[in-house]
């Protein structure tokens, strides 16, 4: 199967010219934690994680050395939110690393989460954005295909013991 066989049609979207502040308000809607991150001429340019959207928040100097995290003002985290409302999507995104084509073999999608540890895939067509594939949607296609083989394997199995089963009538049931 493709990607487009499976894909979510409906990935979360925001433009590069958008605002933190904006960011902040669709998370409520989002569904797989990532906002894709599209430029005028809605091509693929980047994404914006939950990881994202909290190194915005946490100064850069705390990575270097986390004792300095205990002198920071107990408001802190709060006014650094207001501050960076006015932030562009722009200069909180990170570059697109991976994504499928919606032609491409459900596999690609598979592997690149794997590989990559990342939760979800964007598809494109062209450069455009088309669908996302997250971990979920492939679990249930892994559930989907295991429940029509043993299906098949049930219904084989039925279909053998009602030929067994009629074969033993038939015994049975036939004069000597």
């Amino acid at each position: 199967m493709k990607v487009k066989d499976i894909m979510d049609t409906s990935p979360d979207i925001i433009r590069t010219s958008d605002t933190f502040e904006r960011l902040v308000k669709i998370l409520n809607e989002v569904k797989y934690h990532v906002v894709f991150v599209v430029d005028k001429e809605d091509k693929l340019v980047g994404i914006v994680t939950e990881g994202d959207i909290i190194k915005v928040l946490v100064p850069k100097y705390a990575a270097v050395d986390e004792s300095l995290i205990s002198v920071m003002d107990v408001n802190y985290f709060e006014r650094k939110c207001k501050e960076s409302k006015n932030l562009t999507i722009n200069e909180i995104m990170s570059k697109v690393a991976f994504m499928v084509n919606e032609d491409d073999p459900i596999i690609k999608a598979a592997a690149l989460m794997v590989i990559n540890k990342i939760q979800s895939v964007p598809v494109v067509r062209g450069a455009k954005v088309v669908g996302i594939v997250p971990r979920l949607i492939l679990l249930k296609h892994v559930t989907k295909v295991l429940t029509r083989t043993l299906n098949r394997y049930i219904d084989y199995d039925y279909v053998s013991n009602n030929v067994l089963l009629n074969k033993i009538k038939l015994f049975l049931c036939s004069p000597p």
